[in-house]
């Protein structure tokens, strides 16, 4: 009953994270491998039209029967598979239904768990892009392609930045992100012509103020174009900072596509200095593919979001061990061609064990909790696993020696309370070598070391 609870409370969390209508199917496997049963096994409040109960039903007292949505659960549950689909629920609610089902983990040999989200949109409007131009249609058409072929999306990014590039006839044509939580602007994906300079010298230098300041300048049309000094000079009006760069940058023309996804502004489409001649034909490009390239990487957002979410330990709000061993194997391999600097670090609480015999398990957990909530507010939730029991393991990318070492001196001045929230620390930072197993080797080295410390300096809280 606790292993049901743990994974009901793991996949609920799931659901209610979830914007739009969600529902976790419970999928259960027949001993001859046929699909035995698929229940609603957690929801979130929008998922039910009706606001009755729904968990623990059978999906059709709810939904129709369909053999192709029994199919797609059970491949999600079983073997891995995602599905985006489109259904005309026009006479069900009143519009077209846009599905996603995505494979969730389950420790279990027959029951599997698969996630189903639905948005309800009035129109799929077929005749938008019906008179589109079939030169144009055949570059989003390769685009669309490119983005869903495989598993690598930041690699078919790259190749669809190219396309567009070579298309256009630009100097440079930028993917550019906007982290509006955190106040940042960054180039996604890029590619520049042969022998230029690099274009990211327009946008990394800029601050996400001026970033920010984009908007302004699309106002409400779907793209802001420098054809000339008079376009220009409109963006002088409206964004002075980045227009006095583009000047000394000697900008010819450039074209700004906004990402949007519902209210929120995910990112800028950005083509500098290209054939001017063809305007017209770049700007409906830009603009169709700027719809496509929205709704695609919102998507891959949302998977990496919920890769997040299901690979988090519960009780310390960082991620597990499996998270760890993956994003470990992931570096390692890329710092095999390209040396990444980073930072590895382990950290262990030498006091916890005595604190779990002498005050429980409740203060041992809080203590835990606490622990999370320290490490959390150092680094990135992304960049913190916890290894073991009291152990914790941090990795991060792309950070100077002397950043990571300011980040590590913080967190010994957090977590310096022997009674409570006490860390034993081993470090290293890497900007030369790119042997991620070795610095992490060197890093639990040292932090056996402090612990020992530890203990020579509290010997009442030895083991």
């Amino acid at each position: 009953m606790g292993s049901e609870n743990s994974t009901y409370e793991r996949l609920k969390t799931i659901a209610v994270s979830c914007v739009n209508p969600c529902a976790i199917m419970k999928v259960t496997r027949n001993a001859d491998k046929s699909l035995g049963e698929i229940r609603i096994f957690a929801a979130n409040d929008r998922f039910s039209l009706t606001g009755e109960p729904i968990e623990g039903e059978l999906y059709t007292k709810f939904i129709p029967e369909e053999p192709e949505f029994n199919d797609m659960c059970y491949k999600a549950a079983f073997e891995g598979k995602r599905f985006h689909t489109y259904v005309d629920a026009t006479r069900m609610v009143g519009g077209w239904s846009e599905n996603l089902i995505l494979p969730l983990v389950s420790d279990e040999e027959n029951i599997g768990y698969c996630q189903f989200i639905y948005e309800v949109t009035s129109d799929m409007e077929p005749g938008k892009f019906s008179a589109v131009n079939p030169v144009i249609a055949g570059i989003i058409l390769k685009s669309c392609l490119t983005l869903r072929n495989g598993i690598d999306f930041e690699a078919n990014l790259d190749t669809v930045m190219e396309d567009i590039r070579e298309f256009t006839d630009a100097l440079s044509v930028s993917l550019v992100m906007l982290n509006n939580e955190k106040k940042k602007a960054k180039i996604q994906s890029q590619s520049v012509r042969s022998g230029a300079i690099a274009a990211e010298q327009l946008i990394t230098m800029v601050p996400y103020e001026i970033a920010e300041s984009w908007e302004r300048l699309v106002g409400e049309s779907d793209c802001f174009i420098i054809r000339d000094k008079g376009d220009l000079d409109k963006a002088e009006e409206f964004a002075p900072e980045w227009a006095k760069l583009l000047k000394a940058e000697d900008a010819q023309s450039l074209c700004l596509v906004p990402l949007h996804q519902k209210t929120e502004t995910l990112g800028y489409l950005l083509a500098t200095n290209f054939d001017i001649s063809r305007v017209n034909a770049i700007k409906e490009t830009m603009e169709i593919l700027g719809l496509f390239l929205s709704s695609e990487i919102a998507n891959h957002m949302f998977l990496k979001r919920l890769e997040w979410l299901t690979s988090i330990d519960m009780l310390t709000g960082v991620r597990n061990r499996a998270s760890m061993n993956r994003v470990v194997d992931e570096l390692a391999a890329r710092t095999k061609y390209s040396k990444i600097p980073f930072g590895v670090a382990f950290c262990t609480m030498p006091g916890l064990k005595i604190l779990n015999d002498t005050d429980g398990h409740d203060a041992g957990n809080e203590a835990l909790q606490k622990a999370g909530s320290v490490l959390r507010d150092v680094f990135d939730e992304t960049e913190v696993f916890r290894s073991a029991g009291e152990e914790f393991a941090i990795v991060v990318e792309d950070i100077t020696s002397s950043d990571f070492e300011k980040k590590i001196e913080l967190l010994r001045k957090l977590g310096s309370d022997p009674d409570s929230v006490y860390f034993a620390i081993g470090f290293t930072a890497d900007e030369k070598s790119g042997d991620v197993r070795k610095a992490l080797r060197e890093a639990y080295r040292q932090m056996a070391d402090e612990k020992m410390t530890f203990y020579e300096q509290y010997p009442e809280k030895a083991v």
